[in-house]
């Protein structure tokens, strides 16, 4: 019995020094040994001392077991060498060269990550292609890497699905650590997009693959957390016929690298958010816990990028989670009008910042089955809403009447067709020209240009109106408007003044200055024109709305009294005029827009609810379509209120951004 057990814990010991466990380990077998020879080897006189030597061996035992455990739960039943990497030993071949890799011939780099570089190889023992996953740098060295990298190829090894890379088995052989996956030949989805060769077609039939993977994953338990396009890849010769049929396992998913359970913290290893920062969601982004949920915001941002071959957020990490958190993108159509309102409300469903607000898998399916999914309704352009958004994307955007996206101009940034901060307002001239007045930052130019001159595509044509207090300069454009020359009116809230442009720009005239009494203004905020030229300027500090003809001469002015004792104005807080010469004014204190006639007699009132997440204390923006629809929208807010000519509510428009200004563009 001595001899069984003293060799039992020998070979315990000779295991645990081969896999570099603590030299301490063989001194606790020795005295493991010990306490066997007091138990078996010697006459016992008393059972105290049977019963020490006793204890000793069993805890000593538990205890190598331990460290046996511990060793092994890096690469659970695969540490030992391989018969080709014991012959590479006696070679003293260099493990540290990538390429040579024991049980694989013909190794040769193929891709690199941050944290690991993939191998295309040839196994020896059948010559199947396979992929080799091999950690690099300091993580090739890092224990609680190491641990975590084979954890997750345990965990995908389980995954069997067409639409997932299969992992064979992992471990160590040398120095190398290592995952063997499925070799696919390809490119990855994100070459398709650069290349721009996806259609609307192929783009949902990729996302069907994908959610099918997805259900296959998020039912075992596992979250993927770093889908993007180059962790998808589609096989060579996955496209049948035409690009919009995709063979069903020509799409697969790869690169688990930070999966996890159904419930975990987003902090992956060295307690860095896991993921890639212009795919993660806003909860990712943050730090919080996330589940499923997330990787169908990283699919909506996939779906997106298919759709209009441009990422939905850019920039550095820090800038972009800023923007997952608090900023919405231009939805797809705004980019690409061939998209179906269908596809592109369901796409802005899934990069909903609110989880709950984001739709399951089987919706997702189900809606990508309908048949009516790619129908695109022509756009209705006989009224143009024309918005200014809040938004590094498609500053600029134009819907139609039914409040469908048609086109955006303009992004925040430098360049021909970007502005170097969000515009204050927006008209629009007979030919389809857009006049934006831009303040933008004035340190280090005394000649920046404020009123933008955009053709219908968003080319920039002119600019002027440049900072001073001479005769046609601006402190603060907040307002403009086209008369019907075409000429252009800037309403600056500064110097209580409203200027006169030609159309290309030459200052002709201006009107009003500061005070109380006609034809000057105290804090005006707003502007329009009527069909007749008739110039209507919100003066809402006086809490009144004045008129002038063309030329600035003062014509009357519009209040409403709080009582009968007409001591009181109300506040107002919007304005716009129809093709007919109706005058619309919000009321903020009565919460409805009053309709006058050109006789000055108060037909109707539509009442004006609050929404939830609106702004207070901003203007609101008015206008009035072909059909007489009054469309309203509170300054900030993102919910368009459309309301027919009985004051009914007809429906609401989500911009899905905060709106900065509007007006309907009736042609």
């Amino acid at each position: 019995m001595i001899f069984l057990l003293s060799a039992l814990l020998l070979a315990f010991t000779l295991i645990l020094w081969r896999n570099q466990s603590s030299q301490k380990t063989f001194i606790i077998s020795v005295f493991a040994i010990i306490g066997a020879f007091i138990i078996f080897g010697v006459n016992h006189t008393g059972p105290i001392l049977y019963l020490a030597g006793y204890t000793l061996v069993l805890v000593l035992l538990a205890f190598i077991v331990q460290l046996f455990w511990e060793s092994n739960r890096l690469t659970p039943g695969q540490w030992n060498f391989n018969r080709e990497a014991k012959e590479y030993l006696r070679k003293n071949v260099n493990f540290a060269d990538p390429l040579l890799f024991p049980g694989y011939h013909e190794v040769k780099h193929v891709g690199s990550g941050g944290m690991a570089n993939v191998y295309r190889a040839f196994r020896d023992s059948d010559g199947q292609v396979v992929a080799l996953k091999i950690p690099v740098g300091r993580y090739g060295k890092d224990e609680d890497y190491l641990r975590r990298f084979h954890r997750e190829a345990e965990v995908v090894g389980y995954l069997d699905h067409n639409n997932i890379v299969k992992t064979f088995k992992h471990g160590v052989i040398g120095v190398k650590h290592y995952v063997e996956m499925e070799f696919i030949e390809g490119r990855s989805l994100d070459a398709y997009i650069e290349s721009k060769e996806l259609n609307v077609g192929t783009a949902i039939e990729i996302t069907k693959l994908l959610i099918s993977a997805l259900n296959h994953i998020h039912g075992a338990g596992v979250i993927h957390r770093d889908i993007k396009p180059s962790n998808i890849m589609i096989k060579e010769g996955g496209f049948v016929g035409e690009p919009s049929r995709v063979n069903s396992d020509a799409v697969k998913l790869m690169d688990f690298g930070i999966a996890g359970g159904k419930d975990v913290t987003s902090r992956g290893f060295d307690g860095q958010r896991g993921g890639t920062p212009i795919y993660m969601s806003p909860e990712q982004a943050r730090g919080l816990e996330i589940d499923h949920r997330s990787d169908i915001y990283s699919l909506g941002l996939v779906l997106y990028e298919m759709l209009t071959n441009q990422t939905a957020f850019g920039g550095i990490s820090e800038v972009t989670g800023h923007q997952q958190g608090f900023q919405v993108p231009p939805s797809p159509r705004q980019v690409n009008y061939c998209i179906s309102g269908i596809l592109d409300h369901l796409v802005m469903r899934m990069i909903a910042k609110d989880p709950n607000e984001r739709p399951a898998l089987r919706e997702i399916q189900d809606t990508l089955l309908r048949d009516d999914v790619q129908d695109v309704l022509r756009a209705d352009l006989t009224s143009q809403l024309v918005l200014i958004v809040s938004s590094h994307q498609g500053v600029v955007r134009i819907l139609d009447s039914q409040g469908e996206p048609y086109k955006t101009l303009g992004d925040i940034g430098v360049g021909p067709r970007s502005f170097t901060t969000t515009p204050m307002s927006v008209s629009v001239d007979s030919n389809g020209n857009y006049f934006l007045a831009v303040p933008g930052d004035r340190l280090g130019s005394d000649r920046h240009h404020m009123i933008h001159k955009l053709a219908p595509d968003g080319t920039l044509l002119d600019a002027f109106g440049v900072y001073g207090m001479s005769s046609g300069e601006l402190l603060q454009p907040v307002a403009t408007a086209v008369i019907p020359d075409d000429s252009v009116l800037v309403l600056d809230s500064e110097t209580h003044l409203v200027q006169r442009f030609s159309h290309d720009g030459e200052h002709l005239s201006s009107f009003g200055g500061r005070g109380t009494g006609n034809g000057l203004f105290n804090n005006p905020r707003d502007l329009c024109v009527g069909p007749d030229g008739s110039v209507y300027v919100l003066d809402y500090g006086n809490r009144q709305i004045q008129e002038f003809t063309v030329d600035g001469i003062y014509e009357t002015r519009w209040a409403f009294f709080v009582d009968s004792e007409q001591d009181r104005t109300r506040l107002l807080d919007g304005l716009t005029v129809d093709k007919s010469g109706n005058l619309y004014v919000s009321d903020v204190m009565g919460g409805r827009v009053r309709l006058i006639s050109p006789e000055g007699k108060v037909v109707r009132s539509y009442p004006i609810e609050s929404v939830d997440g609106d702004p207070k204390d901003t203007l609101i923006d008015l206008g009035v379509d072909v059909n007489g629809i009054l469309y309203a929208v509170r300054r900030g807010g993102h919910l368009i209120r459309k309301l027919g000519r009985d004051s009914k509510l007809l429906d609401s428009i989500e911009v899905y951004s905060p709106v900065m200004n509007m007006i309907v563009n009736a042609q």
